[in-house]
């Protein structure tokens, strides 16, 4: 056999062993080859290499009345640290776990629309490393997440903060000298839920924010399209000839959907200039009747949207990530209601488990799997296991 197809055997069967023990542990020598189907000999090379380099941990022997007792292998999860950054219209949050996405501590910072967005990264990440590295444990690599077009780890578009440097991921690899993944913050996002529902390999996460943006997961992969644009569901037409966009259509998604949206709107009815999300959630609560409307509105329009995406991809789950729809208990079960009066195929709808943490978590599991060249990373952080 050729030594390049040697060598590309060898490594697809160290990551197959890596990752099941990441995501399997405790297991033992003898549990990998027979859920693997690779020889006893086999396994146990590449163990002892994994063992050799600390990426695991022997924890002891197994419980059996039979026999010689199996020594029992887990991932050391505290070899190093991941770093995720989520690049927000006003703000920066940063996440810094351990390899499986625990531990977590999250950091706000302020983005003012006046300060260049490099400098900024660069003084964030600097600070992180003088808090969290130390000798034995450093970050291993750190993610971007942009509410833009990105592709190639090259930023192509930002609509809601100015254009950074197309290769910010590159020269903040230059300057720390640590991996850099930039990454769409709606991809990072349905990376993060299906790390979370690690057995639904078909999905799409929908973030609702300033605007509308889709992550799509097809057979485990993150499909992004031919050029990035894959997923722009907010700049699907709702009206044509509506309002104008600034992405130079008429009537997009956003603009009617959006939580920025929906709350103007509500601002016009009830004659205030700005209404704040906490401000809309208490006026329904208190059943103001504007509220009601702007939630039927809200209600309607996602449901056209999601009756389009389950007749595009049809799949297996849409996670709908917004304000609305994860502190207003019945808005999910009313567009399921909505959805069922005009189409009959069957796909799940689920609140986000991880809400505001979805793509920071995306962003966690990126950075590990480059790291560990590993496929798929199973994670079980929720939003109540973080430090601040």
């Amino acid at each position: 056999m050729p030594i390049a197809n040697q060598e590309m055997i060898r490594d697809n069967n160290r990551r197959l062993v890596l990752e099941y023990i990441v995501n399997n542990p405790p297991v033992s020598r003898a549990d990998l080859s027979k859920q693997l189907k690779l020889t006893k000999a086999t396994i146990s090379a590449i163990v002892q290499d994994l063992l050799a380099q600390n990426l695991i941990l022997e924890i002891g022997s197994a419980k059996t009345s039979l026999g010689r007792k199996p020594i029992l292998l887990e991932f050391n999860q505290q070899y190093g640290y991941a770093l995720a950054i989520d690049v927000r219209p006003r703000q920066i949050l940063t996440l810094i776990s351990d390899l499986k996405g625990e531990n977590c501590h999250v950091q706000e910072y302020p983005f003012p629309p006046e300060v260049q967005l490099l400098p900024l990264l660069s003084r964030i990440i600097q600070e992180t490393l003088e808090q969290y590295e130390q000798k034995t444990r450093k970050v291993l690599g750190i993610s971007i997440g942009i509410y833009g077009v990105v592709q190639k780890n090259q930023v192509l578009f930002t609509p809601y903060y100015p254009l950074p440097h197309p290769d910010l991921g590159r020269l903040l690899e230059e300057e720390f000298h640590i991996p850099v993944l930039v990454e769409n913050e709606a991809n990072l996002s349905v990376l993060g839920e299906s790390a979370f529902h690690c057995n639904c390999r078909n999905m799409i996460h929908i973030n609702v924010h300033d605007g509308i943006g889709m992550g799509i997961l097809i057979d485990g992969h993150l499909y992004k399209g031919k050029d990035g644009y894959a997923g722009e569901f907010g700049h699907t037409i709702l009206f044509p000839d509506g309002k104008p966009c600034p992405c130079g259509n008429q009537g997009c998604f956003e603009l009617y959907a959006s939580e920025k949206a929906i709350l103007e709107e509500y601002g016009k009815r009830v004659g205030k200039e700005k209404v704040s999300i906490d401000e809309f959630l208490s006026d329904y609560s208190q059943k103001v009747p504007q509220a009601h409307d702007m939630m039927k509105l809200f209600v309607k329009y996602m449901s056209i949207g999601i009756n389009n995406l389950i007749n595009t991809f049809n799949t297996d789950l849409i996670v709908l990530n917004s304000s609305f729809s994860n502190y207003i208990p019945d808005i999910n079960a009313r567009i399921v209601d909505y959805l069922a009066r005009h189409q009959n195929r069957n796909c799940r709808i689920s609140p986000s488990s991880l809400q505001d943490i979805s793509g920071l978590i995306g962003g966690i599991r990126l950075g590990s799997e480059h790291f560990l060249d590993i496929r798929h990373l199973e994670i079980r952080t929720s939003p109540l296991d973080l430090e601040h």
